[in-house]
Order: C-alpha cells, then structure tokens, then sequence
C-alpha cells in the first residue's frame, strides 16, 4: 500500500491476496454475500515471453495479484466470510 493510504484510507488490512481474476472474484463474491466492504489494489505481471497476450499463440495466463483489503474493525468477519463455515 502506498503511503497516503496507510495514512488515510480506512482499509488498512490486508486480508487476502488472490492471484487471478477468477480467485478474485470468488473472494469477492463471499466478501460480498457476508456485507463486508473491501478495497483492492492490484499488481500486474504482464511479459512479453513467447505465448504471452502480446504474440496470442496461447490462452494467456493471469497472474495478476489482488490485494484485498478491509477495515481492521471488519477482519473478523471478512476471515469468516472467506474462510468460515
């Protein structure tokens, strides 16, 4: 995170790191579901290796990374929404 949001931003507390956007919306769909507000910032990985999106031989992979983070006041819930029965 950078230093205005560790400053500022209410959701300070990472509370799950996805990589795809299918694992993330999976997360975010529970997240969802259980009322919990989240933010989330995202890190890119894109190459330019043979079978990449940018050459198009092979379905591209996504190894994008989300962090999702929350209010520390909702951790508890998050963890359960994500990880709970």
């Amino acid at each position: 995170m950078s230093f205005f949001h560790v400053l500022f931003s209410k959701y300070k507390c990472l509370i799950y790191a996805a990589f795809g956007h299918e694992k993330y919306l999976q997360i975010v769909h529970k997240l969802r579901a259980a009322g919990v507000q989240f933010r989330t910032k995202t890190y890119s990985q894109e190459s330019n290796q043979l079978g990449s999106q940018t050459f198009g031989f092979f379905p591209r992979n996504d190894f994008t990374q989300y962090d999702i983070y929350v209010k520390k006041e909702d951790e508890h819930k998050a963890l359960m929404a994500i990880h709970g029965k």
